[in-house]
């Protein structure tokens, strides 16, 4: 039988290492959500520094600026940001540092079309507070009571302070700190039955929606240079986090020929918990050999075209494309 969920990896780990479901299924849940976290960052893996970003787990979306906002919140699952660019001028968005930013660039409040980006912080909120101000939560289940807590993490006049609020249901509970408009981090004590939705206090404004498996949450921000000036719509190819499997019935996210993969990074840990060392050394041995095999798997495109470049000369439209040796006209 193929192990494509959940359910079926833990089973057979459980069954290869003679372990009980009772005792140690919970446990196994753990090490399969972080052997997909080793998959998801397979540097580790190799006896040389390499960095591999995976073809399943790119995808692609776009955002609006507003006119005089400079820092924007991406959505929750970019991990690693492929390329930004904007169609008005047009031009790609170059990554810059801030040691080079502020070395190189004159006038950093500049506003015209945006050419370079920073990325410089995390924020816990899909959007941010508009103005000082206390954060409110309600559930979307009534299931939701007074044994499941919220922590927020903010800061209040400067100072780093959190506020803990005990859920009630489908009653919304308010918040008594008053945090400042800027980072704010929001952690709940265990999963939940029905959704959290946390609002600014002034306009009831919808800041994060945390879904019953979400714990805390993380948004990448970027920075936009020079400052937008005007609404212009943003592409973004970027590289998500790898999925979590939550219910049994949930699969790895990659092809299904590698979903072994899971369960034998899985035992390595079930092995190192148990203290068989002997067991533990050689599973581990394979499993790095498996993720290496997928990395080269993964990079092995027969029709890819690794440069692409303008040359001047006489081609169709002008403009004559070139990769290694040949043509294309």
């Amino acid at each position: 039988m193929p192990l494509a969920t959940k359910k079926q990896i833990r089973e057979s780990v459980l069954t290869t290492t003679g372990q009980v479901q009772s005792q140690k299924g919970d446990l196994v849940d753990d090490f399969i959500n972080i052997t997909l976290q080793e998959i998801g960052d397979p540097a580790w893996a190799f006896d040389k520094e390499r960095h591999h970003l995976w073809s399943w787990l790119k995808r692609k979306t776009t955002f609006t600026t507003s006119s005089g906002t400079e820092d924007y919140v991406l959505q929750r699952d970019v991990d690693k940001i492929g390329i930004m660019r904007q169609t008005v001028s047009p031009a790609k968005l170059d990554y810059i540092s801030d040691e080079n930013f502020f070395r190189e660039v004159p006038n950093p409040t500049e506003s015209g079309n945006p050419l370079f980006y920073r990325i410089w912080e995390i924020d816990g909120l899909s959007t941010r507070l508009a103005v000082a101000d206390t954060i409110n939560v309600v559930s979307s289940s009534a299931s939701d009571g007074s044994s499941l807590t919220v922590s927020i993490m903010g800061y209040v006049s400067g100072r780093l302070h959190t506020e803990v609020l005990t859920l009630n249901g489908t009653s919304l509970v308010s918040g008594a700190v008053t945090f400042d408009a800027r980072e704010i981090l929001i952690a709940k004590s265990g999963n939940t039955v029905g959704n959290l939705t946390f609002t600014e206090d002034s306009g009831d404004t919808t800041l994060v929606v945390l879904s019953p498996q979400e714990v805390s949450p993380r948004f990448k921000v970027v920075t936009l240079y020079p400052k937008p000036n005007s609404t212009l719509t943003i592409y973004l190819e970027y590289y998500k986090r790898v999925k979590e499997l939550v219910n049994d019935t949930d699969a790895p996210e990659f092809d299904p020929k590698w979903h072994h993969v899971v369960r034998v990074g899985t035992l390595y840990k079930v092995y190192q918990h148990l203290g068989k060392t002997n067991e533990m050394v050689a599973i581990y041995e394979l499993f790095r050999k498996l993720v290496r095999s997928m990395v080269a798997s993964d990079t092995t495109e027969p029709d890819r075209i690794e440069h692409l470049r303008r040359r001047d000369g006489r081609t169709q439209a002008g403009v004559r494309l070139t990769f290694d040796q040949d043509v294309i006209v």
